[in-house]
């Protein structure tokens, strides 16, 4: 029988069935996401296209081109699907400082262009769609050191937006020296001493090329106010702050990745108090991208080398559990 894994150790998981998709862009690739049923893929590249490619059947599955979105003047740096309760919605933020918001036509199986906001005045790194049990509603962080929440009113199809800053009346940028990602809070009824079945104000993490991580709480009168001290460990550029999804067990969880090459994975008990951070180890290469897996277990850690590895939590600390190298390419 084999014998189990020391005490604080976690074992490797299996190699997972891996698909290649041929996508077809031009230019680079920045961001790819699955849309929420885990099925449907979106691409965003810098030839200023989103491509969205449907699975076609097989074990592991393969993968079709379904539609190809133009509409931005400059690489797509960032997509994010909606919750399917508001149909198929995605959005997609640019180099030209504009967020797409694509609509799908089942009918017809085509997309097209539902909304476009252009407040920006410099490039659009991150887009995020907030929790479906707050509305229709995203984020997007900006060069311009601005986070701006765009909310929709389903009563009259308008949308409003607001800015997230310390100065009440917005003017103060989020992030002094640009805003480079922003992710929202999970909703977790009854949390945050709110009563059985009640929503907690809405939150976002936010992070920027000031080197800091900032966490922010919505008002009853629609404005953001930050939520702690500011979250200190990077020493360059902070490229990607995640919110982990509800993990039952009553902590708030957020991970950072940065220019420095560091992972850092930042906790608090629900009831609030200080955030603990832990570091994983040197990555040897700029981080570009910090992701969860759905149940919120696992994080995932895309850097500079062309590498992504997943991370587990043990008694000691965040281990690796998987890599997945780019492939060398075959001429």
């Amino acid at each position: 029988m084999a014998s189990a894994a020391p005490a604080g150790v976690v074992e490797r998981e299996p190699a997972l069935p891996q698909s290649t998709i041929d996508t077809g862009h031009a230019d680079m690739i920045h961001d790819s996401q699955l849309d929420y049923y885990g099925l449907r893929l979106a691409t965003a590249s810098s030839d200023r296209t989103v491509r969205i490619f449907s699975p076609t059947g097989g074990s592991p599955p393969q993968y079709t081109l379904s539609a190809e979105l133009v509409g931005h003047d400059g690489p797509v740096w960032q997509v994010s699907w909606a919750h399917p309760s508001f149909g198929g919605l995605l959005a997609s933020a640019g180099f030209d400082g504009r967020v797409i918001l694509w609509k799908e036509d089942v009918s017809i199986g085509t997309w097209r262009r539902a909304y476009e906001y252009s407040w920006h005045a410099s490039s659009v790194n991150s887009v995020a769609f907030a929790p479906a049990a707050y509305g229709l509603a995203f984020a997007c962080a900006s060069s311009d050191g601005f986070v701006s929440i765009v909310t929709h009113n389903p009563a009259d199809g308008t949308w409003a937006d607001v800015r997230v800053s310390d100065a009440a009346d917005g003017g103060a940028q989020t992030h002094a020296l640009g805003a480079s990602s922003v992710s929202f809070a999970p909703a977790t009824f009854g949390g945050l001493g709110e009563p059985d079945g009640a929503l907690p104000p809405l939150r976002i993490v936010t992070g920027g090329c000031d080197a800091l991580v900032k966490v922010w709480t919505r008002g009853t009168d629609g404005g953001w106010t930050r939520d702690g001290p500011l979250l200190a460990a990077h020493r360059e550029w902070v490229r990607s702050v995640a919110w982990a999804p509800a993990l039952g067990s009553g902590r708030d969880v957020i991970a950072s990745g940065g220019q420095d090459k560091r992972v850092v994975v930042w906790t608090r008990g629900d009831s609030g108090g200080p955030w603990e951070k832990k570091e994983l180890p040197d990555f040897g290469a700029p981080v570009w991208s910090v992701s969860w897996t759905p149940a919120g277990g696992v994080l995932g850690v895309a850097s500079g080398d062309s590498s992504v590895t997943m991370w587990k939590e043990s008694e000691n600390g965040w281990a690796l559990l998987s890599r997945l190298d780019e492939p060398e390419s075959t001429k």
